[in-house]
């Protein structure tokens, strides 16, 4: 037996744990990204501080460089065009400085840039103006890396076969060069050493190289989220989902907390949670895209193409859904409906019985004098029957509240979709339903006809509450109805009071008008009453009811 519940462990309590990991964590990435926007001020505030500290004119030249850059490093990982623009300064800086080294330093910093954002032509023209004869060994390894940088993305994104395969040999060439000129111990040589593995699919190894970086690299550091990055790549391509997850939130925490808007873990955490959490991807990507929009780089948007389409087809499924939710609420209101009907065709066959009876009493009222024991049985009877009256019209009122509720709950539902429909549109992110929910007739009508509904339902219930309503208001204050029109908002205020919805905020929740409009309607109405306002709204709660009319 202990074999068995050992394998009964692992087949099915290590999951829930993996899961439970998995929920802990992106619940700590949820509110890291709730307070985004406080990273991003503290950022901004850096940058403003070194840029009144470059305003300065007593600095002299060098310290003016050095400034500019410590500007462009605040700025690599924030927004790619500000990124340029200082570059360039400093390319101007160094070299009317003509200083060989930081020109040739500030070329290199700006090809990796173009590279990194899809500007391969730009990039490639920066290090030919790169005098190579005057690196020193620090400047010489930059130089391979931002090379290395330059062939990998146009061997992945060229559409030339040989320009691929020419870059492809030049990328082993120069990722050679970089682990010949790195300590092994060193964040870049490792990370060399783990791409390689891992492009040669030894993920075994590239997951050691992986574990390692995140071990030596400070926890709230770029490096670590590089690092938590690639735990998370290697886990995903080992199909070992919930480590994917964990360690893309993790990457992404970082990528927050610092700042970082040129990202990719919160994205592909994004389309992780495409078959299981709909609602957290969807909001995920929209932080992606925003940060996307700022970082302005060309070839970000072009890669979160893809995903933005696949979770367009995980979003279509899932109003294909709760189409089909609507559709079983809409059978639901409908037998609700029929047994409301039900109950007033029941509620009037028993008045008609009990107007029977009391016709027949009143011929044989000379004859009930005569037989006390008859009377006393017939009492018996009509007091009976009375109750059960009494009884079927709680039923059907109880049933006609509930029927309004489930409506107005219906339209909520509705109303709530297409505004949230219409934010996902505002943000651009599905521009095919745009198309399609971007008009709010369809919530206006939704409104209409449970206007309609619940005018046709109550007046064959209650077919005298127009009439008996006007009769306990002064002439000149008595409403009718335009023609075309069943029941004004006046009187659908106190119909609802009749089936015993009396507090204000549920009548302007049902009718969607504010509760001071509702308190408004009926303060004027009791105004005109031809009785006291206290007895006002009891006596149009006996409307239609046995006793009002005899």
């Amino acid at each position: 037996m202990r074999p068995l519940l050992f394998l009964f462990a692992l087949c099915f309590l290590l999951p829930l744990q993996a899961q439970e990991g998995v929920e802990q964590v992106l619940s700590e990435l949820d509110a890291v990204i709730s307070r985004r926007e406080v990273y991003i001020k503290a950022r901004e505030s850096r940058i403003e501080d070194l840029k009144d500290l470059l305003n300065n004119n007593t600095i002299t030249p060098l310290q003016r460089y050095n400034i500019i850059s410590r500007i462009i490093g605040e700025y690599t990982p924030y927004q790619a065009d500000s990124t340029i623009v200082y570059l360039n300064r400093n390319i101007v800086q160094a070299s009317r400085m003509e200083d060989t080294r930081r020109l040739n330093e500030s070329r290199i910093s700006l090809s990796l840039l173009y590279s990194l954002s899809g500007s391969y032509l730009e990039a490639y023209k920066q290090l030919q103006r790169v005098d190579t004869l005057k690196l020193d060994h620090a400047l010489r390894l930059d130089y391979y890396i931002a090379c290395h940088k330059l062939n990998d993305e146009l061997k992945h994104y060229s559409h030339d076969t040989e320009q691929a395969e020419a870059s492809s040999r030049k990328c082993e060439y120069y990722n050679r060069m970089i682990l010949e000129n790195t300590a092994p111990d060193t964040f870049v040589h490792l990370d060399n050493r783990l791409w390689k593995a891992l492009n040669e699919n030894r993920y075994k190894e590239a997951e050691k190289y992986a574990d390692k970086l995140c071990s030596m690299s400070p926890p709230l550091s770029h490096e670590y989220a590089k690092a938590g990055y690639m735990r998370a790549l290697i886990a995903a391509l080992q199909d070992d989902t919930p480590s994917a997850r964990i360690w893309y939130a993790r990457s992404a925490m970082t990528d927050i907390q610092l700042a970082i808007r040129d990202n990719a873990s919160l994205k592909n955490l994004a389309h992780s949670l495409l078959d299981d959490d709909i609602r957290r991807s969807m909001n995920y990507m929209r932080t992606v895209m925003d940060d996307a929009r700022f970082f302005n780089s060309r070839l970000r948007p072009w890669q979160d193409a893809e995903a933005l389409h696949m979770i367009e087809q995980a979003y279509l499924k899932r109003q294909q859904h709760l189409r089909r939710i609507y559709i079983v609420l809409g059978v639901t209101i409908i037998l609700f409906l029929l047994l409301a009907i039900e109950g007033f065709f029941y509620s009037r066959r028993q008045n008609r019985k009990l107007t029977n009876i009391k016709h027949r009493l009143m011929k044989t009222c000379d004859c009930l004098n005569a037989s006390n024991e008859e009377l006393k049985s017939t009492n018996i009877r009509l007091e009976g029957l009375n109750n059960r009256i009494c009884e079927a019209n709680e039923v059907k009122e109880e049933y006609i509240a509930v029927f309004l509720m489930m409506c107005s709950e219906y339209i909520d539902k509705i109303s709530e979709s297409r505004r949230h429909v219409r934010r996902l549109l505002r943000d651009g992110q599905v521009a095919e339903l745009k198309k399609e929910y971007a008009t709010t007739d369809t919530d206006a009508h939704e409104l209409e006809q449970f206007y309609s509904n619940f005018d046709n339902t109550f007046l064959l219930l209650y077919p005298s509450f127009i009439e008996e309503f006007n009769a306990l208001l002064e002439p000149d204050a008595r409403i009718e109805p335009k023609k075309g029109e069943l029941l004004t908002t006046e009187l659908r205020i106190f119909a609802l009071i009749r089936l015993g919805i009396t507090d204000s905020s549920k009548i302007a929740t049902l009718l969607r008008y504010s509760v001071s409009t509702i308190y408004n309607y009926r303060s004027k109405i009791k105004t005109h009453a031809l009785i006291s306002r206290d007895e006002f709204e009891k006596r149009i709660q006996t409307i239609g009811s046995f006793s009002s009319r005899h």
